[in-house]
């Protein structure tokens, strides 16, 4: 872990869960690659905003920090969170132990104050992370209210009916992967932007996990609703066309 004051002298990195802050996760791969490195700093940055920090640095520093964590990182591949704190900014690694694995849903009853933001604030949401092996669970988000399910705590969610894929666009966030993922979906697969309810998941026999720390995953179960996966085929075109993808950023 290494934070930097707004005037670049070392600090000691905070806890983030229940800070008032922004964070994005990227994926480390060999070689030092992070795919859509960009596309992160710039959606951190999008968040902050949103959640009218009082400090947001600029692009080009962002930058900047990041090459200096990596410079003095040992870490050959994982994830590397980077946290924008009202007056620091953190960055911290941690292996990836979920990528590509099949994972169990647990529905988390809750309603995200900012969803188009990463907010650290979010302790009731990141935070219960630890509670799960988040190599195999995830919380699947249910709104109280409508009973919608719209994305989990770590991904977007795909849900897969016929030729069809169905994927929520209100109140969520869209992650780096899914927006990368959309426009070679759209040629081969029909979307409908919509959001599931709970009591409606027996049309769907495919649900698709899509985020940094997951990549492409299978949502395996959900058995509070009595739902299970009957398929894999369009998640092995779906992991096919991110695969790809990640080829193509490394060209």
């Amino acid at each position: 872990m290494h934070a930097w004051t707004i005037s670049g002298k070392p600090t000691p990195h905070p806890e983030p869960w229940g800070q008032i802050g922004a964070f994005s996760t990227l994926r480390l791969f060999p070689n030092r690659l992070i795919p859509f490195r960009q596309a992160y700093l710039v959606r951190l940055i999008e968040s902050a905003t949103l959640l009218q920090l009082s400090w947001i640095p600029e692009l080009a520093l962002l930058e900047t920090r990041l090459d200096q964590y990596l410079s003095k990182s040992t870490i050959e591949e994982g994830l590397i969170r980077i946290c924008l704190f009202e007056n620091s900014i953190g960055i911290s690694d941690r292996p990836a132990k979920s990528y590509g694995k099949a994972v169990k849903g647990l529905l988390l009853q809750y309603r995200r104050p900012v969803p188009r933001a990463k907010s650290t604030q979010e302790k009731e949401l990141y935070g219960r992370l630890s509670e799960l092996d988040i190599s195999k669970e995830d919380w699947i988000i249910s709104d109280p209210k409508n009973k919608e399910i719209s994305e989990s705590a770590t991904s977007n969610l795909i849900f897969v009916h016929g030729e069809s894929l169905v994927i929520p666009e209100k109140q969520i966030l869209r992650g780096v992967v899914l927006s990368q993922l959309l426009p070679a979906l759209a040629h081969s697969f029909r979307i409908i932007r919509a959001t599931p309810k709970a009591h409606d998941l027996s049309q769907y026999n495919e649900i698709i996990l899509c985020g940094t720390g997951r990549g492409v995953a299978p949502l395996s179960a959900l058995p509070e609703v009595n739902w299970s996966s009957s398929s894999d085929t369009v998640l092995k075109q779906v992991r096919l066309t991110y695969e790809n993808l990640l080829k193509q950023s490394d060209a």
